[in-house]
């Protein structure tokens, strides 16, 4: 059984399930978040979480950036990858990764794998997100 643990918060339903389900598949355990407010209340809940992959514009009070930060002020240690279609990548600097939409999900796999280690066990995916 695999203990990396991902919180994958994206208000596109379609691609918060299409990236959730590709990080399962990897044997990851994912929790979901439809946005910042969502995806604060899970860091705060105590529930292990590994790494963060962040969209940036969501509904709410916490966009992704804002999250990111929460996120490193919880856990320094913890990894925050940054998405977004409108953002340049480097208002995302002080996160660890930042990926542009649309995005890969083999590259996206490539750098959770990088920054958290691979799961228990791999694929390769040749969708989109």
């Amino acid at each position: 059984m695999c203990l990396l643990a991902i919180l994958v918060v994206e208000d596109e339903v379609m691609i918060r399930m299409l990236v959730a389900d590709t990080l399962r598949d990897e044997g990851y355990e994912v929790v979901e978040a439809a946005n910042g407010d969502e995806a604060t209340a899970v860091l705060l809940s105590g529930h292990q979480i590994d790494l963060v992959l962040t969209d940036v514009r969501m509904p709410g009070q916490v966009d992704g950036i804002q999250l990111a930060m929460h996120a490193k002020e919880l856990d320094p240690s913890r990894p925050v990858i940054v998405t977004s279609g409108h953002l340049p990548p480097e208002a995302a600097r002080r996160m660890d990764d930042f990926l542009r939409k649309p995005f890969s999900l083999s590259t996206m796999l490539g750098m959770v794998t990088k920054l958290i280690g691979p799961s228990c066990q791999t694929k390769t995916q040749q969708r989109t997100a």
